[in-house]
């Protein structure tokens, strides 16, 4: 039935297969795997399609270890030059007994040249040893606005609420000042804060949870297109302060491109490092990713 949902429309949609994998790794030795397979239909390009995909994640820290199957439905349907519309994906996963949803979804508006507006949405697993054994989860939805200040300037705000399922609430706020440094090499300066204030103190040390946390980073970010493919990176530093009292170094460092091989086959790779408060242990925690994603038409 969802089969002939998806593939109404028409005999003449192509169709696409799509395969993705992600690993990453922490100063905890908590490492997860997650690996993930579907089908596109309605494909059109990677900026326009629907489908479906079954992904499994493998969680294990120091000889213990769970298993998160799932389901999602994705979606696409986004300008390729302005990257107006949507992005969706949304599903169900499964840990430890219970079943949780999933999922990412932003809609993109661009009212102007200048002006951009982003609803958000997001639900995943709170990644951690004990957070996983009690099938921890959480929800988020926000919204963000852009405003091109000047031709080289460019300000960007985010308020956001999150919800975890033990009850624990946080009200996320973030901003962003991009100056353009040289605009024909994509290469520009840029300064981020985020903060977030937690309404339940005590989680049982389920996962890193600070009354209020609040980060600042400066750096250096570069977007460009290069013999058909786009390249992106960022490096930054900063501080971080945990309860009004604990302050110590943040580091990021985050690459990705994108592209097209031979016969329209779509490959992304992404690598990020980042030394920063997460879900985990603040104390010199860091972590890090690297990914692939590809889609194959026919």
């Amino acid at each position: 039935m969802l089969f002939a949902i998806l593939t109404a429309g028409g005999a003449q949609a192509q169709t696409a297969l799509t395969g993705d994998i992600n690993a990453s790794s922490d100063a905890e030795h908590f490492d997860a795997l997650r690996l993930r397979s579907g089908g596109l239909f309605d494909y059109e390009s990677p900026f326009h399609y629907m489908g479906i995909a079954a992904q499994t994640t493998r969680y294990a820290q120091s000889g213990w270890s769970r298993d998160a199957p799932a389901i999602l439905v994705l979606w696409r349907n986004q300008d390729r030059n302005t990257l107006a519309g949507t992005i969706a994906e949304a599903g169900v996963v499964r840990i430890a007994g219970r079943t949780r949803l999933i999922g990412d979804a932003t809609w993109s508006l661009r009212p102007s040249p200048r002006t951009g507006i982003e609803l958000l949405a997001a639900g995943d697993l709170v990644e951690t040893q004990h957070a996983l054994d009690r099938a921890t989860a959480y929800t988020f939805a926000g919204v963000s606005a852009e405003r091109q200040l000047t031709p080289r300037l460019t300000a960007i705000g985010l308020a956001g609420y999150q919800r975890f399922s033990d009850g624990n609430e946080r009200v996320h706020l973030r901003g962003r000042l991009i100056w353009m440094l040289i605009p024909k090499q994509g290469l520009s300066a840029q300064l981020r804060w985020r903060q977030y204030d937690t309404s339940q103190i005590d989680v049982g040390g389920a996962y890193f949870n600070p009354g209020r946390y609040r980060e600042w980073q400066a750096g250096l970010a570069m977007r460009k297109r290069s013999g058909g493919w786009l390249w992106s990176g960022t490096v930054a530093a900063g501080r971080e302060q945990i309860d009004h009292n604990f302050r110590q170094t943040t580091l990021l460092a985050e690459v990705r491109t994108e592209g097209t091989l031979c016969k329209d086959t779509r490959l992304v790779l992404h690598a990020s490092y980042n030394r920063a408060a997460g879900f985990a242990t603040a104390d010199g925690y860091w972590y890090r990713v690297v990914g692939m994603t590809v889609i194959v038409p026919f």
